[in-house]
């Protein structure tokens, strides 16, 4: 029963944001009246609202079982010794997907409904609608999907969308839209500004740079399995780990993995791939806010945690081979969470801070995801077994979403009142708009570690689940765990108290009571930040309780409250000279992603350029022009001459006469 509701309640959330938007993007393209456009707009978000509904119903009413829907999609005969396989549409509710699909689409509708009043007069509102909601519905194919192709069809319209999204004012005509200080110069002349334009280029070059392994990992994991027998093997719940791991050992499962994993890397923002999201600000901020809290960034991690179940379902998470790479893994992550975290402490953005925010956040999360096959405990919630390291990992995924979209919703509110994209605000304009004051402190005490609130509690199990770890991974993982804590609360509290307490008197200001849904939907995100104390408790209590309650924990809780009101006091530490350009420039790695990685995608282009000339003047001049000569000189022998005949015996006449000279000689 479940099951056949499952594939129709599927299609409802997938397709009503798309159809629903579909009205005001054909009007765009025929009239570009953004006052006759506007009311179209309300019906995209009906679209969204209809998702939301959907995934709730999906939350409350479902079993708590695993409930998958499937049903052939793609036959694929058999060939060279492959057996025919099947490639499913195959939707699942489990754990994961079961409160990732509601958080989801709720936060797009919510999202949504703010970007009403911070878009109402936007140029380009059937453009914005239609890939807004196409990223929304994106992300919830990939959310639900149980089959890899699927899933990678959600995957690539994420990017296609973020693409036309992060690029949105392609005009590049105003400077409030850039990212960085426009004017300045880096290494090798580079700009130290990014014009959308660009930084939607950046987004998918460099993402375009992990889906093509991933792709690869994908068909390789398709064949290996048809090979082992299974009928449906991109399935994330019956991919036959153990016979592909037996079949290619560990070398050939590290490449596979890594292959995998640089779909996550990429998309994810893990270094050294982490600069297109902190360029990725050019976008209009409601992207900003969806593409930082629960969509896009967060598949990356999403389908990290996927696989990681999978792994552990089929008893293959414990192999040497995925050891290795969740080993590499979980470096990655914390240095990932280390970098972002110090970055956000030394940029004046607001939208940048939050961007380094983000990167720091999903480093936590994909590091302490690695940490799983080390930590092999799982947990039954209901019917679901969920590993332990995914279950912490996925509960800050939660916490993360809720306060950083907040956070992106007041940052872009403010924009809109003080004029400028870097910290601006002090007491006076923190009574004025006391809304976001409060929003935006709700999210960042939520959010920053500090007890008793949510991310107390969370951060106090990824470091019971890291120190359990320690002697397989080793301390520096610990160390870079804490060190990335103590300057993750330090820039939250900064970002707090340089917009509302201790920052400049802005220049200029608007009224920031003329926009009463963009007041809205930030209360109602921050409120959820605040009230997702519960998370933990609702999810496996006895597990954050005996973290939370450790003396070491505690005594590092009240060391980050201590941070956290010393950041709130005095925001700015001064200048740190080459520190602090390093930092400001983030750390060269925008010269590392212009040479190397857009410098690649541009070579590939030249080379493909003369590729193509040297095909074209290979086969439309040089073999056309040697037939030609060779025809003439063949039509030249067919004319019968005397001549010619007398000629062409000399010819043959001298030449044997050297090869019949040139033996004699040899011998």
């Amino acid at each position: 029963m479940f099951e056949t509701l499952l594939g129709k309640l599927m299609g409802l959330m997938l397709l009503s944001p798309i159809v629903l938007a579909a009205p005001i993007a054909i009007y765009w393209l025929f009239n570009q009246d953004p006052r006759k456009a506007r009311p179209l707009a309300y019906l995209a978000v009906i679209g969204l609202g209809i998702a939301a509904i959907t995934s709730t119903y999906i939350t409350l009413e479902f079993p708590m079982k695993p409930i998958i829907y499937s049903a052939p999609w793609i036959v694929i005969p058999s060939m060279n010794g492959i057996p025919a396989f099947t490639i499913q549409v195959s939707f699942i509710v489990d754990f994961l997907s079961r409160y990732m699909g509601l958080l989801t689409a709720w936060l797009a509708f919510i999202i949504g409904v703010y970007s009403l009043d911070y878009l109402a007069d936007d140029y380009r509102l059937g453009w914005f609608w239609f890939f807004y909601n196409l990223f929304a519905a994106s992300m919830l194919l990939t959310v639900y999907s149980n089959d890899l192709l699927l899933m990678f069809i959600g995957w690539e319209g994420l990017g296609f969308s973020s693409w036309a999204l992060i690029g949105h004012w392609y005009k590049d005509d105003d400077e409030l839209s850039y990212v960085g200080r426009f004017g300045e110069r880096l290494i090798l002349n580079k700009p130290a500004w990014t014009t959308p334009s660009y930084a939607a280029y950046r987004a998918i070059a460099t993402i375009r740079f992990g889906d093509i392994p991933m792709l690869g990992a994908i068909a390789a994991i398709a064949v290996l399995g048809a090979l082992g027998g299974n009928q449906a093997p991109l399935e994330f719940t019956s991919i036959n780990w153990s016979y592909i791991i037996s079949k290619i050992g560990i070398g050939g499962t590290v490449a596979l993995l890594l292959a995998f994993m640089f779909g996550p890397y990429t998309k994810s923002a893990q270094i050294p791939f982490n600069d297109w999201l902190l360029t990725a600000m050019t976008g209009p901020t409601s992207v900003s806010a969806l593409l930082h809290s629960a969509t896009m960034v967060a598949a990356g991690v999403y389908i990290f945690m996927r696989l990681t179940e999978s792994l552990y379902m089929a008893g293959a998470l414990t192999s040497a081979g995925v050891e290795i790479v969740y080993l590499i893994t979980v470096y990655i992550g914390l240095l990932t969470a280390l970098l972002g975290a110090l970055f956000a402490t030394m940029i004046d953005e607001r939208k940048v801070i939050l961007a380094g925010s983000t990167m720091s956040s999903l480093g936590f999360m994909m590091g302490v995801t690695a940490l799983s096959p080390f930590i092999p405990q799982a947990l039954t919630i209901g019917m679901y077994v969920v590993p332990l390291a995914v279950l912490v990992a996925f509960s800050y995924l939660i916490i993360h979403a809720l306060a950083k979209a907040t956070l992106f919703l007041v940052s872009g509110h403010l924009i809109h009142v003080t004029h400028t994209r870097f910290n601006m605000g002090d007491w006076e304009l923190g009574k004025r708009m006391k809304a976001a004051f409060y929003a935006a402190l709700a999210a960042a005490v939520s959010l920053g570690g500090v007890p008793p609130l949510a991310g107390y509690w969370v951060h106090a199990a990824m470091d019971e689940v890291t120190t359990e770890t320690v002697s397989v991974v080793g301390y520096g993982a610990y160390i870079l765990m804490l060190l990335a804590s103590l300057a993750y609360v330090a820039f939250l509290s900064r970002f707090v108290s340089l917009n509302f307490i201790k920052g400049e008197k802005p220049h200029t200001h608007e009224e920031h009571s003329k926009y009463p849904l963009m007041v809205t939907a930030y209360v109602i995100t921050g409120t959820a930040a605040l009230v997702s104390l519960i998370i933990p408790f609702v999810l496996q209590p006895a597990i954050f309780i005996s973290a939370g309650v450790d003396p070491v924990v505690i005594a590092v809780g009240i060391v980050l409250w201590i941070i956290f009101v010393i950041a709130l006091m005095k925001p700015r530490v001064g200048n740190l000279g080459l520190i602090t350009k390093i930092f400001e420039r983030r750390y060269y790695i925008q010269v590392f992603m212009d040479v190397v990685l857009a410098g690649f995608g541009f070579a590939l282009t030249i080379a493909a350029f003369y590729i193509y000339k040297g095909f074209d003047i290979l086969f439309n001049f040089l073999i056309p022009s040697a037939f030609n000569t060779l025809s003439r000189y063949i039509r030249s022998i067919q004319r019968g001459y005397l001549r010619t005949y007398l000629e062409m015996l000399l010819i043959t006449l001298a030449i044997a006469i050297l090869v019949i000279l040139i033996i004699i000689a040899l011998m």
